[in-house]
């Protein structure tokens, strides 16, 4: 009995242990908060699922944006936010433009007519900082959401 016991302690400790999968992160909006010249800074909305039983702490993350393959952006920091199993949490993060990629890049882009790619990837630091996921997420985006200060994109 007392091996018994023991046995399905050890199971269960070794449940506690299985890692982690990475969270499924979806761009959701995209809006222009501070455009100069020095600085330009978008507001992203980000759509975070945890494919996890578990609740997953996250602590900090990280993210880089691609127009079209190319990087436009990235940012990161400390970010508390407890996303519970197999449940979603919305994100608003701030992303710093790289002004060389977005000026070469953002006229084509307003004059096409067809969904432009995007990208999402980085990673989530989970709490204690021990563990980091990285993901990355794709879809596409109008164009003309752009400049009318709201994007929406579907992952894929």
């Amino acid at each position: 009995m007392l091996l018994a016991v023991i046995g399905s302690g050890l199971v269960s400790c070794g449940g506690l242990t299985r890692p982690w999968q990475a969270p499924e992160v979806a761009l959701v909006a995209v809006r222009p908060h501070t455009l100069g010249l020095a600085r330009q800074v978008f507001l992203l909305t980000l759509a975070v699922r945890n494919p996890n039983d578990r609740t997953l702490p996250i602590n900090a993350m990280t993210y880089r944006l691609a127009l079209e393959g190319e990087e436009v952006g990235r940012g990161g920091g400390a970010l508390e936010r407890q996303i519970p199993p197999h449940g979603e949490s919305r994100l608003e993060v701030e992303v710093v433009a790289d002004l060389l990629a977005l000026a070469q890049r953002l006229p084509m882009l307003l004059r096409t007519d067809r969904p432009l790619d995007w990208a999402v990837t980085g990673s989530v630091t989970l709490a204690g900082g021990a563990v980091t996921l990285p993901y990355r997420y794709s879809g596409q985006l109008d164009p003309a959401d752009l400049t009318t200060r709201r994007g929406t994109g579907s992952g894929r």
